[in-house]
């Protein structure tokens, strides 16, 4: 006796899990971008600046400072990223021109990255682990206890990392 009813629900069952198991995974990998075109030379560059603690601390206002510290280092990367690009380009016969592309390099999506916030994107605020302490109980026994505290810690500095795609022509 054939059963196609139990052969789809199982089918359709798999299809399910496997679907939420890439869900939970965070979905595919990154895709890598396309290679550039062939008149093009493309550095990459990163550089940090110091991030300025706010006068209260809180996810947002840590975080607006970490924003406005990777925006004062965004020239600098670029122009470490020019000096990159004009070494490569001067080893293949090449004169760098002007930038045809740009692009902030990030984590991609589900994986942790520090200078997004030290307790999960955007979450500067949390549980701060401070140490262990022995507790002698009233019956004479003692335990070890882990001590936590409530803290905004700011971070000395944030990084900026870019890719940029800069036109060439022969020297």
């Amino acid at each position: 006796m054939k059963r196609p009813h139990v052969t789809l629900t199982a089918a359709a069952v798999a299809v399910i899990a496997a679907a939420g198991l890439a869900f939970a995974s965070g979905g595919p990998p990154p895709v890598q971008p396309a290679d550039p075109a062939a008149d093009t030379v493309v550095a990459t560059a990163s550089w940090q600046a110091r991030v300025v603690a706010p006068e209260r601390r809180s996810d947002a206002t840590i975080d607006r400072a970490v924003r406005v510290a990777r925006i004062r280092a965004m020239p600098a990367a670029i122009e470490v990223a020019r000096g990159e690009a004009d070494a490569l380009a001067a080893a293949a016969g090449l004169r760098t021109g002007r930038i045809v592309g740009i692009r902030r390099d990030s984590s991609p999506i589900g994986y942790w990255d520090e200078d997004s916030g030290r307790f999960g994107p955007g979450k500067w605020c949390g549980r701060i682990y401070i140490g262990r302490r022995a507790v002698r109980r009233p019956d004479g026994t003692t335990r070890r206890a882990s001590r936590f505290r409530h803290g905004c810690p700011v971070p000395k500095r944030a990084t900026i990392r870019v890719t940029v795609t800069y036109a060439a022509s022969p020297r």
